[in-house]
């Protein structure tokens, strides 16, 4: 699922997996310099509906990363349920200077 810009060009996106009862969104990215304008809040609607019409879909879920409190109030805002909370061990450097 794409937002696109008057210019033409894509902007924000979804993506996400159908399962047959319950959808995982994979990514949501907005371009920065459109941030904090609604897209992505809209794209995310957009995909409430299409569950909903579907008729079948009981719940749509996301992660995102324990630091990432901007996401984590986009997606209260959004009227999402914290549900869950996971542990990750990392048996490599990550890369981000985190390591077990």
């Amino acid at each position: 699922m794409v937002a696109i810009g008057e210019d033409g060009e894509a902007i924000g996106l979804i993506i996400y997996d159908c399962g047959p009862e319950n959808w995982s969104i994979l990514l949501g990215y907005v371009l920065p310099e459109h941030r904090w304008k609604g897209i992505h809040t809209a794209l995310f609607d957009t995909l409430v509906d299409k569950g909903l019409q579907q008729g079948n879909i009981v719940s749509i879920n996301c992660m995102t990363h324990l630091n990432n409190l901007a996401a984590q109030a986009a997606f209260e805002a959004q009227r999402r349920t914290k549900e869950y909370i996971m542990y990750s061990y990392p048996l490599k450097d990550r890369g981000d200077g985190k390591s077990h």
